[in-house]
């Protein structure tokens, strides 16, 4: 498969795709007349740096989690070690979020008060 058939796949641009071979994430075969094809499997490795990346994970931690993923260890702590850091820090931005969405609807609240008086 191409990079433009599985940017397809994925709905992810060419640029990122790029991005994501430029910082060694992303491995690819070259054929002979030079084209760069993906297998199944490194196909499906866009997806999950997409999703890596789209939970706010650190370029250091993906690269750490994609060499680990790579060498498909039998021991898969390091890799779970690094996506439980990834998700306690989604979640705790998560509540930063909610309490911001707290404070917003108290101030509505406020506000509505105060127009209806």
């Amino acid at each position: 498969m191409t990079a433009e058939e599985a940017g397809r796949q994925y709905h992810i641009s060419m640029e990122k795709i790029r991005y994501y071979e430029d910082n060694g994430l992303l491995e690819h075969s070259v054929l002979t007349d030079g084209t760069i094809e993906y297998t199944e499997a490194q196909i499906h490795c866009v997806g999950m740096i997409h999703s890596l990346l789209q939970t706010g994970m650190g370029m250091e931690d993906v690269k750490k989690y994609m060499k680990h993923f790579y060498e498909n260890k039998s021991d898969k702590k390091e890799q779970i070690q690094i996506l439980r850091k990834q998700r306690f820090q989604v979640l705790d931005e998560i509540h930063r979020k909610q309490q911001s969405l707290d404070e917003l609807d108290y101030m509505i609240g406020e506000l509505k008060k105060g127009a209806a008086g």
